[in-house]
């Protein structure tokens, strides 16, 4: 057991993901408990461990994934903001090829770690998809979970995906009731209201919705 596996084990142990007890991810029992842990870990200051929880988002994601494997079976997938990897878990599960992309390397980390100990084969990609080019700009299927819970970067995450989907790809979005997301002219897909981390909702449950995003939408 290597040092991060170790530090998991005791601050966020590998544990089923709420409506997908198919897989795992690893899942903080407090925020501020991960959070300081993860620093002792790397000896310097970190952004928020927000790979450490299983987002609605990504957990609705999972599900519809688990549920019609043929939208990602033996296709190439792109995982924008992966977290700790839920999505990119279940598109592996189902029988992807999972490219889990985050700009948090520590995030990357933790995907690589919960796929490998559940026999599981993601690629993880270190970069901001909406300011480089992407190398995976071919793929076959991206996946977004809450791409408008920033001001700042929804605009960008749009520009990414509505390309993604002008150039034929299956662009799955998932929204938990943030701000700054438009559903006009997307086909829902899925909708579960799941319990959530108070500690960083602010709030118990929040109802997630899975969309399919049609080529040529303006929104999303």
């Amino acid at each position: 057991m290597n040092d991060l596996e170790t530090l998991l084990d005791r601050f966020a142990p590998l544990s089923p993901v709420p409506l997908c007890p198919e897989i795992r991810a690893f899942t903080a029992r407090s925020l501020v408990e991960i959070w300081e842990a993860a620093e002792r870990h790397t000896g310097c200051t970190l952004p928020a461990p927000f790979w450490a929880f299983p987002w609605p988002a990504g957990t609705a994601l999972a599900r519809t994934v688990l549920d019609r494997p043929e939208l990602v079976r033996g296709r190439r997938v792109v995982d924008v903001g992966c977290g700790g990897g839920v999505a990119s878990l279940a598109c592996a599960k189902a029988g992807g090829r999972v490219v889990a992309n985050d700009t948090d390397p520590l995030a990357l980390e933790v995907t690589r770690l919960a796929a490998t100990l559940q026999g599981l084969d993601v690629e993880t990609l270190w970069a901001d998809l909406t300011r480089e080019a992407p190398p995976g700009e071919h793929a076959d299927v991206w996946l977004c979970g809450d791409l408008a819970y920033d001001r700042s970067t929804a605009p960008l995450e749009r520009t990414l995906l509505r390309a993604a989907a002008g150039r034929g790809a299956t662009v799955l979005v998932a929204d938990a009731e943030r701000t700054y997301f438009e559903a006009a002219g997307l086909e829902l897909l899925a909708e579960h209201t799941l319990p959530v981390v108070s500690e960083l909702e602010g709030v118990a449950t929040r109802t997630a919705r899975v969309y399919r995003v049609p080529a040529g939408v303006q929104s999303l």
